[in-house]
């Protein structure tokens, strides 16, 4: 059987990654115990810029593609370093932000939430416009946290309180039909746990 960690350092005040050197110190005490497969869950939006590869990565049209060479450098650098393979080692970087799962189903933030509370025409606006909520842009005022916070579209909206609701109302079925990146991580993770 397969035990699935989840390693991350968060900043203290306002949540998120701040450096990659913290993720790497996690990811090294956790990627060595045994019968565990260890991933990630890191959002591309804001990431730190001493992530390995990240330079190199910029040049990456493709966004999709930036991210897995993202990804591949973290594993390269953990094993260059600690001079040895990790099997288990499965980072992702999530396609912009976590809260572009928040826009997979306007029927659940309706579920949740009043037409006083919610744009809900808006929020229709922006599903239709993306079809696969993970191609909502990383803007810095167009970034799905920022199209939810101050009150924008959601009142009030808290990313830990709100964007969890939201998630649990739309059904994990709905988020890996309409995020094909998403789909494929958990996809990966049911198939290495299995092995």
């Amino acid at each position: 059987m397969c035990i699935i960690s989840n390693a991350l350092k968060l900043k203290k005040q306002k949540g998120g990654l701040i450096k990659y050197q913290h993720l790497k110190k996690d990811l090294i005490k956790t990627v060595y115990e045994s019968n565990v497969l260890v991933t990630t869950m890191i959002d591309f939006y804001a990431l730190p810029d001493d992530f390995p590869g990240y330079e190199k990565a910029k040049r990456i049209a493709n966004k999709s593609e930036r991210l897995s060479f993202l990804e591949k450098s973290i594993v390269e650098d953990l094993e260059t370093t600690q001079n040895t393979t990790f099997a288990n080692l499965m980072p992702y970087i999530q396609l912009h932000e976590f809260e572009s799962l928040v826009f997979v189903s306007l029927d659940a933030i309706k579920a949740l939430y009043s037409e006083t509370e919610a744009k809900f025409d808006e929020l229709a606006e922006i599903i239709k416009q993306y079809p696969n909520p993970e191609d909502i842009n990383d803007g810095l005022q167009t970034a799905p946290s920022k199209r939810l916070e101050n009150n924008q579209l959601i009142r009030g909206y808290n990313k830990v309180i709100d964007g969890n609701l939201i998630i649990i109302e739309t059904g994990i079925d709905a988020i890996l039909e309409k995020c094909p990146r998403f789909r494929k991580w958990v996809d990966t993770i049911i198939e290495k746990a299995n092995l």
